[in-house]
């Protein structure tokens, strides 16, 4: 018989084995899952935690702007947002892809921070707390599907979003930072899951599935943040490393292949579509998404023709579909050339972060100077002047809407023909703020990156114990002067980029009031200043030529530096209750039938939808060889609060003008008539303005006779 002591040590004898073959089941997952991934290729430069850089100048005015418009209110009472079923009590989406909120989460973490507003910060802690109070055992985030048991597989992409929000938000508040990336860390092993065992979802399961199918380099970047910063890869038994760089491989695996299937010189249309052949890819916002797509795989193929379809796709989007604006046309798919077509203002949102990624792995400049483009000119355009109305699309001229768009597209309102660009709106200039610098790692040091311009400031901590603040006081982009404080406790490498139109003998810096030298930038377009430490002051002038830039069917674009021109069109204004989309209450009626009916008002009592219809002659030529520009930046030192709004800038050019034939196609303006165009009119002295100020607008003018 055996006794209760032999029986206890034979259980623990057994219990112990046990345990030792579970780790080495543990032990041989974990090694198989280091055989087949490797470390991630380091980007060209990294971006600096959410928070560091702040807008200041013209810019602080433009965030605060932001902040007191439509985005800053939309938690208050966009039922979307404030009744999303991602909050509290919530019980309504706009459609199947339960987006609204986490877009929301995604574009306001870093305005709040930048800020330090206490009001916005409050509200996404708030949304955080919630998710990640309520996160499953199994590590998922967030709402399940619509009714218990159903037979929809669980839906990543909404979760994409939320995951670009918690980056920021563990980057911009130290207090919150280890719970997010636990909480991370837990949704990683879920989708690694979800991937592995194939139950993702497919396209065929619907159009949420479909979009999932496509945008899945956006869980890339979050993937590829936690394994930069936080791969808790210590101990081989964890192997939390390998598990981030295999998950990257399966997303990318089961989604869509923009690489091989759509953006090459075979395929890639060189027009814009016909309604028949409207698709997920040729969809202007998954196509702003996708740029960076292979930029961010790369990092973990080590594969060159991933590089090379980064720089094929942007040749090819920008060549046949692209504006001196910095934007493609995609309204709401791509558009081709033709000026009247437009761009969808979230198509803008997505082509700034993806290039500003893009310049951050691989580092062309010509990328670089797109995002400042997009910034001054696409952006602004599409969004009126105080932020608390948008367009669906923006355009060079005023068409009616075209293709799949409502005519409701091109009204500056709430919802105009959909909520999206409502709810994702808000993350353009904040992301935009965030990429301004980029620090560098050398061998034996760290060096600062000054790549997208505007005031701010930057404070934060380099290598060695470093302490840096730079502060930029500027009127960029309409001065292209650049005045620098740098303080530092330590020696450092500054280097600022060089535009590609600023490439003259005539753009120089001063080093401590020293006479002026040549700027010299080296291979990366960087001109480099060794920083002492203490205070340092430094002012850059770059160069900035008028260009007359041949466009569509002989019509020209004129730009400065980094800002685009155009005739501004007089306008009237007409205004009415904020209309929704109602696409999407009828879906959310669907979905949702048990949310307030107060959640299905047509119309928001807090916003009006602005109508502008011209007042002024819009049929012109120019003649280019008599612009003048009018500079008055000598003379300003603040600007006013609504930078973006008529005559609050400080810059313009003149142009001899006058009235040609341009006829009307579907009741809208024509394409811009071949050139020269005899005059019908007199000859009059017009006014070109930055492209973002006039809300009506030619930005691909005639010439005239």
């Amino acid at each position: 018989m055996v006794s209760p002591k032999q029986h206890l040590r034979s259980t623990l004898i057994v219990f112990f084995c046990l345990a030792q073959l579970k780790l080495l089941v543990l032990l041989a997952s974990c090694l198989q899952l280091q055989l087949s991934s490797a470390a991630l290729v380091d980007p060209l430069f990294i971006r600096v935690p959410t928070g560091s850089i702040k807008p200041t100048g013209w810019a602080l005015d433009q965030a605060n702007v932001q902040a007191s418009g439509l985005a800053g209110h939309l938690r208050d009472f966009d039922s979307y947002v404030n009744g999303s079923i991602w909050v509290e009590g919530g019980s309504i989406e706009y459609s199947e892809m339960h987006e609204s909120a986490p877009y929301w989460f995604n574009g306001m973490v870093a305005l709040a921070f930048q800020l330090q507003d206490a009001r916005l910060i409050g509200q996404v802690q708030t949304f955080l707390d919630w998710t990640l109070d309520n996160q499953q055992d199994d590590g998922w985030l967030g709402p399940e599907p619509f009714v218990d048991d159903a037979p929809e597989p669980r839906l990543v992409w909404p979760r994409y979003l939320l995951l670009l929000g918690l980056v920021q938000y563990a980057e911009a508040d130290a207090n919150q930072t280890e719970r997010i990336v636990d909480a991370m860390h837990k949704f990683v092993t879920a989708v690694h899951d979800i991937f592995a065992n194939n139950t993702q979802g497919d396209p065929s399961l619907g159009f949420q599935y479909d979009y999932q199918y496509v945008r899945w380099e956006e869980m890339l970047y979050s993937l590829q943040w936690l394994y930069d910063n936080y791969p808790r890869g210590k101990f081989i038994f964890y192997c939390q490393e390998s598990q981030l760089i295999e998950t990257m491989q399966l997303v990318r695996n089961a989604g869509f292949s923009w690489k091989d299937d759509w953006f090459t010189t075979d395929i890639f249309p060189k027009t814009a579509p016909a309604l028949a052949n409207l698709t997920m890819q040729t969809h202007g916002v998954n196509t702003g998404e996708a740029l960076k797509s292979e930029a961010l795989a790369y990092r973990f193929t080590s594969d060159p023709s991933d590089i090379d379809s980064t720089w094929e796709r942007i040749d090819l989007i920008y060549t046949y579909h692209g504006r001196e604006s910095g934007t493609f046309a995609a309204d709401e798919h791509i558009a081709g050339l033709d000026p009247s077509r437009g761009t969808e203002l979230c198509a803008i949102v997505e082509q700034i972060f993806s290039l500003a990624t893009v310049y951050g792995i691989l580092g062309n400049n010509s990328i670089a100077d797109r995002v400042e483009k997009l910034a001054y000119n696409a952006l602004p355009a599409g969004i009126f002047y105080d932020w608390w109305l948008n367009q669906v699309w923006a355009q060079d001229m005023d068409p009616f809407p075209w293709v799949n768009n409502g005519p409701n597209s091109n009204v500056f309102g709430f919802e105009p023909n959909y909520p999206c660009c409502t709810v994702n709106h808000p993350a353009a200039y904040p992301k935009f703020w965030m990429h301004n610098f980029f620090t560098r790692q050398n061998s034996s040091s760290e060096s600062l990156v000054h790549a997208l311009f505007g005031p701010s400031l930057y404070t934060g901590t380099l290598a060695g114990d470093n302490v840096v603040t730079v502060a930029v006081d500027t009127l960029y982009p309409f001065s292209t002067t650049l005045d620098y404080t740098i303080s530092a406790s330590k020696s450092f490498d500054f280097h600022i980029r060089v535009p590609g139109w600023a490439q003259t003998n005539l753009s120089t810096i001063s080093i401590a009031g020293s006479e002026p030298i040549s700027l010299k930038p080296d291979s990366l377009n960087l001109h480099t200043v060794n920083v002492p430490p203490g205070v340092t002051k430094l002012q850059l002038y770059l160069d900035a030529q008028i260009q007359v830039i041949p466009r569509y069917n002989g019509s020209v674009a004129i730009t400065r530096g980094p800002l685009n021109y155009a005739l501004e069109v007089t306008f009237n204004k007409t205004s009415a209750p904020g209309l929704r989309s109602q696409q999407a209450l009828s879906d959310a009626e669907t979905l949702f039938p048990n949310a307030p009916a107060s959640f299905f008002t047509t119309t928001d009592n807090h916003t009006l939808d602005n109508t502008l219809l011209p007042t002024s002659e819009w049929r012109l030529g120019i003649d280019p060889t008599t612009i003048n520009f009018v500079d008055r930046t000598q003379t300003t030192t603040v600007l006013p609060q609504y930078i973006w709004a008529p005559d609050s800038q400080p810059v313009s050019m003149t142009v001899s003008a006058c009235q040609i034939e341009w006829g009307l196609i579907n009741g809208t303006a024509a394409p811009p008539p071949a050139g020269p165009n005899a005059c019908i009119g007199d000859k009059f002295e017009a006014k070109l303005v930055p492209f973002a100020a006039a809300r009506l607008r030619l930005g691909e003018i005639p010439l005239m006779a």
